[in-house]
């Protein structure tokens, strides 16, 4: 089984943009926002990632980067 790869591409970029003028927009509108209202929740999501990633890795089944065009 080949290795997945992890890295921070276009679909990531997009995606912090969307969730910055989302929020913006939500706390403009004075509208609860779509995420956890804490920052420990949002913490909690990310490492619960992290950890997943460190596991996979431990494995060999991630590898950080870009793939090589071959």
């Amino acid at each position: 089984m080949k290795p997945e790869h992890v890295y921070v591409g276009r679909n990531e970029i997009v995606a912090l943009v969307v969730g910055l003028i989302t929020g913006t927009l939500y706390s403009w509108l004075s509208l609860p926002i779509p995420a956890p209202p804490v920052l420990g929740g949002i913490f909690a999501i990310i490492f619960t990632y992290i950890g997943y990633l460190i596991v996979q890795k431990i494995r060999k089944a991630v590898v950080f980067g870009r793939p090589k065009n071959d």
